[in-house]
C-alpha cells in the first residue's frame, strides 16, 4: 500500500513538472488579474499559472486595472502615493492614486490599490519584484496569447453588465498592441443546499466570458478546499 502510494505521490510530482515547463515555453500565458489573491492561488494549484502579474498578491478592481493599463503602470510605484494603511490590525501598503472606481465591487477592494503581501516603501527586495512584474506586462508582444482570469468577489452592488463593458475596455489596451487577449471573469452566489451547487456560463461574447459559481461558503481564508 506505502509503495502504491510513493508512486502515485512520484506521478503527482512529474505531472507537476511537466505541466510547470510546458507554461514556461508556451506562447499562451495564464494571469490572474484580481481582485484577489484567490485567482493567482487557484492558476497555481491547478499548474496553469503562467507567473505572478502586479495583481495577483494585492487588492484591486477593475477599474484600477483600466487605469494602471491606461498609464502602462506610471503611478504605481511612486513614492508620492504609497502609504500604510491596515486590513484589521494587518499593516499594507496602499496606493492613493488609484482609487477611483465605480460602486460595485466589495468593500475591501475600493480603499485604492493595496500591496497586501509586498512592502514596496521600505522593502527593496520586494519593490523590485514588483518593478519586475511591471516590466513583463509591458513587453508582451503580437506573438503571445493572453488569457486574463479575475474573480469578481460577490458583493451586495455587483453588476454584471457593467463590468463585462470594462473587461472589453481592458482589453483594448493589449487588443492595441496586436496580442490575442481573452478575459475571463468567475463570480459567486450563496446557495443553501448542497444539490444547488453548481458552475454555469453566465456569458460569453468571444474575447469577454464568464462564470458563476454556486457555493455553500463565501471564499474567504486560508482554506484552499473552502
Amino acid at each position: 500500500m506505502n509503495k502504491l502510494k510513493t508512486i502515485k505521490q512520484k506521478c503527482i510530482k512529474l505531472l507537476q513538472k511537466t505541466a510547470g515547463l510546458r507554461n514556461q515555453f508556451s506562447n499562451t500565458h495564464y494571469l490572474s488579474i484580481g481582485e484577489n489573491c484567490l485567482t493567482d492561488n487557484i492558476l497555481d494549484r491547478h499548474k496553469i499559472k503562467s507567473f505572478s502579474t502586479p495583481y495577483s498578491h494585492g487588492r484591486s478592481n477593475l477599474d484600477y486595472a483600466i487605469h494602471l493599463e491606461k498609464e502602462s503602470y506610471s503611478e504605481l510605484l511612486n513614492p508620492q502615493h504609497l502609504y500604510y494603511g491596515y486590513v484589521g490590525e494587518t499593516k499594507v501598503v496602499r496606493n492613493s492614486y488609484y482609487t477611483k472606481s465605480d460602486s460595485i465591487y466589495n468593500e475591501l477592494h475600493k480603499n485604492g490599490f493595496e500591496f497586501t503581501h509586498h512592502d514596496v516603501i521600505n522593502n527593496e527586495f520586494q519593490r523590485k519584484s514588483y518593478q519586475r512584474k511591471i516590466a513583463r506586462m509591458l513587453s508582451f508582444d503580437k506573438g503571445q496569447q493572453l488569457k486574463f482570469i479575475y474573480h469578481y468577489r460577490n458583493n451586495v452592488d455587483l453588476d454584471l453588465k457593467l463590468l463585462i463593458a470594462k473587461a472589453a475596455e481592458f482589453l483594448s489596451y493589449y487588443q492595441k498592441r496586436n496580442i490575442k487577449c481573452e478575459f475571463i471573469f468567475f463570480t459567486q452566489e450563496i446557495v443553501t443546499e448542497n444539490f444547488q451547487r453548481s458552475i454555469t456560463k453566465i456569458h460569453d461574447s468571444g474575447n469577454v466570458k464568464g462564470f458563476l459559481l454556486k457555493t455553500l461558503e463565501f471564499w474567504a481564508g486560508d482554506d484552499e478546499d473552502l
